[in-house]
């Protein structure tokens, strides 16, 4: 699929029709999830034959996305109903829901570990990996958000990629949370979101926004290759 293409379907995607600001819920851009799915399929090879679990799926860009670049089974992971129902819509409309697995879970209070890893067992071969993709709350309403999502992904993820700040401050407070969880960051990697105006206290109609991608491989999970 030419990287054209593939941004045309992902800008078709339904959005968010009321955004909580309380879940920080805005939709990445199509142009930034091309960049990042891409780089993820050709250059790094972590999505063929692996399972994607979309953490903080909202209404599926990036679960959609890995299934257009050849992912058999995706797991989409979110708390707001409305949000997994326009997920729903959206697959529907590509005919791929029987290919998505969804989990309704708020992840503040519920441990995903063994739904993830016993789907894994019952749908793919023992040599593939589980790969997480989010790009969580950034905790400007809800302190420390993005470390539960990361939290969380370290129970049961061989590779995470995660979206973040891009500030010294959060850089060093992500490298000691990072190694805490038993994490080494093997690329860290720059991605420019395009923020449409979502909330009333938006004031420009667009905000690009420089963040970070980090490509984290869990040293829990025996996985040492950086490839």
């Amino acid at each position: 699929m030419k990287k054209s293409e593939f941004i045309n379907y992902i800008q078709s995607l339904k959005s968010f029709q009321n955004p909580k600001i309380a879940y920080e819920q805005y939709q990445t851009d199509a142009i930034a999830t091309a960049d990042l799915f891409f780089h993820m399929a050709f250059e790094l090879n972590d999505l063929s034959e692996n399972l994607i679990v979309d953490l903080g799926a909202g209404t599926g860009n990036f679960t959609i996305a890995a299934i257009l670049l050849g992912c058999s089974k995706v797991i989409a992971v979110d708390l707001d109903t409305k949000a997994l129902s326009i997920l729903k819509e959206n697959a529907s409309e590509f005919n791929i829901y029987n290919k998505i697995h969804i989990i309704h879970a708020d992840l503040r209070e519920k441990d995903i570990t063994y739904e993830i890893e016993n789907f894994k067992n019952e749908n793919f071969d023992e040599n593939s990996k589980i790969v997480v993709v989010s790009n969580p709350p950034f905790g400007v309403h809800n302190k420390g958000a993005d470390i539960i999502f990361l939290s969380q992904a370290f129970k049961f993820a061989d590779i995470i990629y995660s979206i973040h700040n891009s500030d010294e401050k959060t850089r060093a407070y992500l490298a000691k949370k990072i190694a805490k969880f038993g994490g080494i960051v093997s690329e860290r990697a720059t991605l420019y979101l395009m923020l449409k105006k979502t909330y009333k206290f938006h004031s420009k109609k667009v905000k690009r926004i420089k963040t970070d991608v980090y490509r984290i491989v869990n040293k829990k999970k025996g996985i040492h290759s950086q490839k």
